[in-house]
């Protein structure tokens, strides 16, 4: 049962969260070196969703994706997608926030590579290798909120074992059960999973906490 549910786990949360950095990075780079009219309001807009609760984001998924919805000719309700696409919703804000906060002094970078006439591909190889640790710490950030979802996940998921039952909504599973052994069991495979995940990436760049 365990080894379904860490399966299960990290096929929702790993998608979703390289999903995740794709759409986040670079909305966080744009945000940071353009100025336009409603920066300001798209900026706030990426704060309030980053503290958005995951319930609401499971309920918005859910209506998008039920059968009346809008989507809902998708028909991946109570699916691994739903819940991948729950966790995106989620993580991007946080990707986006930790981007913008990150990228520091990169006009000056940019501007080092304009007069270095370093254009291209190889510019944007230069600004991965300048701005490695806040990407690596990024990663760090978005698995780590996947890992630890379990509202949203819930809602879209349904919970199903062998299918959509991952460690938190699992550990919420057995508390209902009285089952309290199991559910400490589940929660510490769940922290040993995202002690490791923290470790791989910290240890392929480099400590990060100076």
């Amino acid at each position: 049962m365990i080894a379904n549910v860490i399966v299960s786990t990290l096929i929702v949360c790993i998608p979703s969260t390289i999903i995740s950095l794709i759409i986040g990075i670079p909305a966080g780079f744009f945000l940071k070196i353009k100025r336009f009219r409603a920066r300001r309001l798209v900026l706030r807009l990426v704060y309030t969703f980053s503290g958005l609760p995951p319930v609401l984001a499971g309920l918005f998924v859910y209506i998008i994706l039920s059968r009346k919805g809008p989507l809902g000719f998708l028909n991946i309700l109570f699916t691994r997608w739903a819940m991948i696409i729950a966790q995106v919703i989620l993580i991007v804000p946080i990707v986006i926030m930790y981007t913008l906060s990150g990228l520091k002094n990169v006009q000056m970078v940019l501007d080092n590579l304009d007069f270095l006439n370093v254009k291209g591909k190889k510019r944007y190889i230069a600004l991965v290798r300048e701005y490695s640790k806040e990407l690596i710490y990024a990663t760090i950030l978005g698995l780590s909120r996947a890992i630890s979802e379990v509202g949203a996940v819930l809602i879209v998921g349904g919970n199903i074992e062998g299918e959509t039952r991952i460690l938190t909504t699992a550990i919420i599973y057995e508390i209902t059960k009285g089952e309290f052994s199991s559910a400490l069991l589940l929660g510490a495979v769940l922290l040993i999973i995202s002690f490791a995940f923290n470790t791989i990436l910290q240890i392929l760049q480099g400590d990060i906490v100076d």
